[in-house]
């Protein structure tokens, strides 16, 4: 009787831990799963942690070369002495003589993501509405800047499921947006513009700044060095963000 009692007890216990189990599943399963799958994409793509923080430094450098002008748009720039200079439908080149290369590219090119989703395939755009809502994001700059701002750390194996998938959908979007190869993300707000710059300028080779203006049009600018080696500054990509204006506007 004892054993019977005993095996009784077990298949309750048994009964009670698979009931237990089958309603964390039902509740929080996606959550778990999702969790560690967002970890596992951190490991392998670091910069999914970064979110956007404060520039290094707001100093500008003084201006040496000024009024340079591609696709109706100026800036200045910081070094004197261009030693090439190339101009392109897709983007334009100027490297300098002190070793700084800036690459502007053609605004016209900048794909406006929030349009896309709002006049593509209507499944798609009605996903995203249950999602973020019925209004999406207002502009491209805070679609990027929602994307950005995603991080594995907002992510709870006890959170409500339309949280997690909000949360999740923006980081599969930084996973495809990239950061291209950037150890930091930076906010930048100068004039009219304000966007995202990725990289640090004390250690990584390469910067990319996004920047959107009021009209929701883009601006993208990538700075290296010949070679891809050498840093400069956080003040002399601040001179060249801080002068970026319509060609047409008196300088």
């Amino acid at each position: 009787m004892a054993e019977k009692k005993e095996s009784a007890l077990t298949t309750i216990i048994l009964a009670v831990a698979t009931l237990a189990v089958g309603m964390y599943a039902l509740a929080y399963g996606l959550q778990t799963e999702f969790y560690f799958q967002a970890r596992h994409w951190a490991s392998r793509s670091p910069f999914l942690k970064e979110t956007p923080r404060a520039l290094p430094s707001t100093a500008v450098s003084p201006a040496q070369e000024k009024n340079l002008s591609f696709y109706d748009m100026s800036f200045d720039a910081p070094w004197k002495g261009i030693a090439a200079q190339n101009e392109g439908d897709a983007h334009s080149e100027v490297d300098f003589s002190a070793g700084p290369v800036i690459v502007f590219f053609n605004p016209q090119g900048e794909k406006d993501i929030i349009s896309s989703i709002r006049n593509g395939d209507p499944q798609t755009y009605d996903r995203y509405e249950a999602l973020f809502g019925e209004d999406l994001f207002p502009s491209n700059y805070d679609l990027y800047m929602a994307v950005y701002d995603a991080s594995p750390a907002s992510l709870s194996p006890f959170m409500p499921r339309g949280k997690l998938e909000r949360i999740g959908t923006l980081l599969e979007w930084k996973l495809a947006f990239g950061a291209s190869g950037a150890s930091a993300i930076y906010n930048v707000e100068t004039g009219g513009l304000r966007g995202l710059q990725f990289g640090d300028p004390s250690r990584d080779p390469m910067i990319v700044v996004r920047l959107f203006d009021t009209g929701n049009q883009q601006f993208r600018l990538l700075f290296t060095s010949k070679g891809g080696t050498g840093t400069f500054p956080q003040s002399d990509i601040n001179c060249v963000l801080d002068s970026l204006q319509p060609a047409t506007r008196p300088h």
